[in-house]
């Protein structure tokens, strides 16, 4: 198996196997110069970015449009462990039967127990369990993900990490926040070590708390950010920065299906740890989409690793030419793949 030279921990939101570096970011005059492109783009968009589809009512708000299925994309690389954990999650979500969803497991090149694993869950789970695996030739997140992406049939995409369980209400709440002509980007809370240990010593019984109880876990010290957990009613100031593509993760990131093919998926091109998510934001406002926020509604909890630091990302160069061009294709995108260049279980 290929070693990941560079990256060989595992990354704040990918898994356990690659490196998570502090990852340098473009510089303030770019960010500038980034912000004032997507206010141009905004006043060059037609107002009816989705013709057909966003509807409005007669205050000029768009009608929500709610998913008929939704494709739960997990990342994953050598951790069996914390994907048993997400997977039992994920397996326990609270529906009201109207919407259905799948779960496809994004594997960069993971070895045998991972596959293993998947097979001894796909029985138990209440939905779809699929294996996209591609070979171990480095970290490969934004390919792995493209590769997912060819394996999915939900109109409404969440992507998420291997380290991150959900609670039962998650795919509810990217449901109720969908809405036409946007992305929701989500919170993470990051459960403390001791915790942690816990869980993973029975996934079963820590798959089963809601809201309440992880709520009054993380004010006792089990987690940060406990008012993460509350869920607030409504769209109080998910509005609020449509624009902005800083903070946006793929932890915790929903979008329709037809953006995704709007843009072509992820850059390929990114490899090593940093700012894949960043290029693929940008060039989802520049097509027209905005930002909703997910926060106080849709929250992962991120299982406690170790978390390397100090290493620039190889990827800093190639976001800031993105930044620099009026770009919203990938140079390489889920165009340039075919169902057969990849293993699919």
């Amino acid at each position: 198996m290929a070693s990941h030279d560079a990256f060989i921990a595992f990354s704040d939101c990918h898994q356990i196997n690659h490196l998570s570096p502090v990852v340098a970011t473009p510089s303030t005059e770019r960010i500038g110069a980034c912000r004032r492109q997507v206010g141009w783009f905004r006043a060059n968009e037609s107002r009816s970015l989705h013709r057909g589809v966003v509807r409005h009512d007669g205050w000029g708000a768009p009608v929500k449009t709610a998913p008929a299925k939704i494709s739960v994309i997990v990342s994953t690389y050598n951790s069996p462990v914390f994907l048993e954990m997400v997977l039992r999650s994920l397996a326990r979500q609270h529906l009201d039967g109207h919407t259905a969803y799948e779960v496809v497991v994004a594997d960069d090149g993971s070895g045998g127990e991972t596959r293993a694993l998947i097979e001894r869950l796909r029985p138990e789970m209440p939905c779809p369990l699929l294996h996209a695996w591609q070979p171990d030739t480095g970290f490969r997140l934004a390919e792995s993900r493209n590769n997912a992406l060819l394996q999915a049939s939900g109109d409404y995409v969440v992507f998420m990490d291997g380290d991150c369980m959900v609670l039962p209400d998650f795919i509810a709440t990217h449901a109720r926040l969908a809405e036409r002509g946007w992305f929701v980007a989500g919170a993470r809370c990051y459960i403390k070590q001791g915790q942690t240990r816990k869980m993973l010593a029975d996934p079963l019984a820590w798959t089963r708390p809601g809201r309440l109880a992880w709520f009054a876990r993380a004010l006792l010290g089990g987690a940060n950010r406990p008012f993460q957990l509350i869920s607030l009613p409504g769209n109080w100031r998910r509005h609020r920065h449509p624009d902005r593509w800083q903070r946006v993760q793929t932890c915790n990131l929903a979008v329709w299906r037809d953006d995704i093919d709007r843009v072509d998926g992820f850059d390929a091109t990114y490899v090593g740890h940093g700012l894949e998510d960043s290029d693929f934001t940008l060039r989802l406002l520049r097509a027209g989409l905005r930002r909703k926020s997910g926060r106080f509604a849709s929250v992962v909890l991120h299982l406690w690793h170790p978390r390397p630091t100090g290493t620039r990302s190889p990827n800093v160069e190639r976001f800031e030419a993105l930044v620099a061009s009026d770009r919203q294709r990938p140079v390489i995108g889920i165009s340039h793949l075919t169902p057969a260049d990849k293993e699919i279980a």
